[in-house]
């Protein structure tokens, strides 16, 4: 009995640090959509898709085969056409993985709100 609850102490102590740290997680990120009006990303509907795993997307020491930086800052500006070559959105968003950004795809209204 006593080992049962040990490890349930030692679970919850493993588990707390990330439970605690998602909450600085800002769910919804707008970003400038060009002429195509405002995207709002849902950091929660990647995350769950994702199986809560941030270094699938995110890399904070900026490696080359990061696709974002964790500071939102560090981050290049993409145009459509850098997305369509399969940078920072169009890592996943390509057809296979998820639906394409490729605009001859007719999908822009799923991520921009027209103004």
């Amino acid at each position: 009995m006593k080992q049962k609850v040990l490890i349930a102490i030692v679970l919850c102590l493993l588990t707390l640090p990330g439970i605690a740290s998602a909450k600085w997680i800002k769910d919804i990120m707008t970003y400038e959509g060009g002429g195509m009006g405002k995207v709002e990303y849902s950091h929660f509907n990647h995350l769950e898709t994702l199986g809560k795993n941030c270094p699938t997307c995110h890399s904070p020491q900026g490696g080359k085969d990061r696709i974002f930086n964790i500071v939102r800052a560090k981050n290049p500006p993409m145009t459509m056409a850098d997305m369509e070559a399969g940078k920072a959105c169009g890592a996943c968003h390509n057809g296979d993985r998820a639906f394409s950004v490729a605009e001859d795809e007719g999908n822009c209204s799923i991520c921009h709100q027209e103004e």
